[in-house]
């Protein structure tokens, strides 16, 4: 008699995600790592490379204009705010006060330097300083405070002499110094046709009368002859001649790049759309002071310089690109041997070019600006001088190259972390977490309306389109989990899974989370597959706490270690399967440790 032989039953095996990873756009979801998300958003890895939900923002505070920029003080203490045409200083306590009302209504950038701030907004140079009495911040033209060069020194009465410092684009006014003989009281300056500003004069330091003034030739009359120098200049005559379209080659410029060899002694400025090709050197360690001499044209025109980034003793200029002409320049520091500082240039890194001046950033030594495919990394060897420009970012180029309007997207290095924004999203780059190839790990994050960044006393912060002031809160504060009042949607996927064997249907008996604990939290598990998204579990995972206690939603939970449940919910004949784990409720925190999947093999797909 032959006997029946009853099916043996399949073993069960289990699928373990305990190490996380970034978001990876590029890749088809059945091949992407099993650390890494093909679909994710408002996550972040925690230091221990586990999942958390992002922090909220708040708004401190409402423009009735669109926020320009938003920058630091000089000591720290407080932030100025470009909001429409006005520029304000904000009081660590939230106080206002209205710095000027004549800002170009335009993204402005900044750099500080011997404790003030300098802003670029396309219009005005500004200086952002103490007042005379040192109390309060004003904002001045640059213009009307520029460093007064001397561009001739020790001149016969006749003229002639040394040049000796280049005029300056900023201001008209000149200094030219002469050695006086004892008998001449006309003194022949460097220039004709001077402004119809006061020409003023001064011998041994003390000031003379000035008599008379030939403007169209540049002869000036003193009251009395000054004493014989004995060869030693003794007359210094102050003097303005304006060039037409100096100052605005300064004024027109849009942002800055510090640099002097070893150490940030010198400013050069770019960006200003009539000379796009063009920028300009300032004196040593003064921004108000740009000699007319001191410009370098890198390339052709049809290519813009962008922005600039430092790396070990260099300075990498970084242009729009296309043209047929390079993508960068290096800038170096040597000393000639007169000892005036030269800063010689060659061609740089062929890659792609740059597309917004206000997302160069530095993320752990490495060089970062965006451009039209994406984000790029400027690697290099201090030994050589060698530089190669490559993506950084191919996890999201297909998501972040359909973001509209790229050239107005910004960026701000935060805890080690590189925050892009534009359109309402971040696209962070986590400096400490890498992926296999190397690049920093990316998240992605929605609903954050940023049109500038800032770090501000240790936190991030942003200025909106519609005049709002907005801070990142920290996760011990309260309500840290709103975006104002707005409950966060945060979420992470598995990649598509064939759990071990494509040929085959699985059956999933059971998926375990493993969530961070917190006196208010929760998740919700969906099963995907060929068939769509269904809800296997929603679930309230709280820790009892008489601060949140509710009595609709009590716990008697107690011990902040990690929380595992089981959805207990079977998914029949999937040959591929996926999880989407994550929480949508206000002001509640989520955080994912680990992830099983238990699952049995069935019968061979037909």
């Amino acid at each position: 008699m032959r006997s029946y032989e009853f099916p043996y039953p399949e073993a069960e095996q289990q699928t373990v995600v305990s190490r996380f990873g970034g978001i990876d756009c590029r890749t088809h979801p059945t091949k992407v790592s099993l650390s890494r998300s093909p679909d994710m958003q408002n996550m972040i890895c925690d230091q221990n490379d586990f999942l958390v939900k992002r922090t909220g923002w708040h708004t401190q505070a409402q423009f009735n204009a669109p926020i320009y920029g938003l920058f630091a003080m000089p000591d720290g203490v407080g932030c100025a705010v470009h909001a429409g045409a006005k520029l304000y200083f904000r009081a660590p306590d939230g106080t206002q006060t209205e710095l000027c009302a004549d800002m170009n209504e335009a993204f402005s950038q900044s750099f500080t330097m011997k404790g003030v701030l300098y802003l670029m907004d396309g219009k005005t140079y500004r200086a952002v300083r103490k007042s005379s009495k040192n109390t309060a911040w004003e904002a001045v033209s640059v213009s009307g405070t520029a460093y007064v060069p001397t561009t001739t020194i020790s001149a016969a009465p006749t003229g002639g002499g040394t040049s000796y410092e280049a005029v300056n684009l900023l201001t008209p006014k000149r200094i030219n110094t002469f050695i006086g003989d004892g008998t001449a009281t006309q003194f022949k300056v460097d220039a004709t046709d001077l402004d119809e500003t006061a020409v003023t004069a001064e011998v041994n330091g003390s000031a003379v009368t000035v008599s008379a003034v030939n403007r169209s030739t540049g002869l000036v009359t003193l009251a009395a002859a000054p004493a014989n120098g004995n060869g030693l200049a003794n007359v210094s005559i102050a003097f303005a001649k304006t060039v037409s379209g100096h100052a605005d080659k300064i004024n027109k410029c849009r942002f800055a790049g510090l640099y002097g060899g070893k150490n940030d002694t010198r400013v050069f400025l770019s960006g200003n759309p009539d000379e796009p090709d063009c920028d300009w050197q300032s004196g040593l360690y003064d921004p108000t002071y740009f000699p007319d001499t001191g410009y370098t044209r890198m390339g052709t025109d049809a290519s813009a310089i962008v922005g600039y980034l430092k790396q070990y003793e260099s300075q990498v200029v970084v242009k729009s690109g296309g043209a047929q002409e390079a993508t960068s320049y290096l800038r170096t520091y040597m000393m000639a041997d007169d000892g005036s500082a030269l800063y010689p240039l060659k061609q740089g890194a062929q890659g792609e070019g740059a597309i917004s001046s206000r997302c160069f950033a530095v993320l752990n030594d490495l060089p970062l600006y965006l451009s039209v495919r994406g984000v790029q990394g400027v690697y290099g060897t201090a030994v050589a001088e060698q530089r190669t420009i490559r993506s950084v970012s191919d996890a999201i180029v297909p998501k972040l190259s359909q973001e509209a309007d790229l050239k107005n997207a910004c960026a701000v290095v935060f805890e080690g972390k590189y925050y892009l924004a534009v359109n309402g999203h971040i696209y962070v780059a986590d400096g400490s977490l890498t992926e296999e190839n190397g690049d920093p790990a990316w998240f992605f994050w929605v609903n954050v309306p940023a049109q500038c960044l800032a770090v501000l006393n240790g936190q991030l912060w942003f200025g909106t389109a519609d005049g709002r002031l907005c801070r990142f809160a920290k996760s011990e504060e309260e309500h840290a989990y709103l975006d104002d009042t707005a409950a966060i949607a945060a979420y992470w996927r598995t990649p598509t899974l064939p759990l071990s064997d494509w040929s085959r249907f699985k059956t999933v008996r059971d998926v375990i989370p493993t969530l961070m604990p917190h006196s208010r939290s929760g998740a919700t598990v969906q099963y995907e597959n060929e068939n769509g998204a269904q809800l296997a579990l929603s679930r309230n995972m709280d820790l009892f706490s008489f601060r949140t206690l509710d009595f609709s939603r009590f716990s008697f939970r107690c011990i902040p270690g990690a929380v595992t449940y089981r959805t207990r919910w079977k998914q029949h004949r999937s040959p591929l399967f996926a999880v989407r784990i994550g929480n949508d409720r206000p002001d509640e925190p989520f955080g994912l440790l680990a992830l099983t999947i238990r699952w049995t093999q069935g019968q061979t797909v037909i």
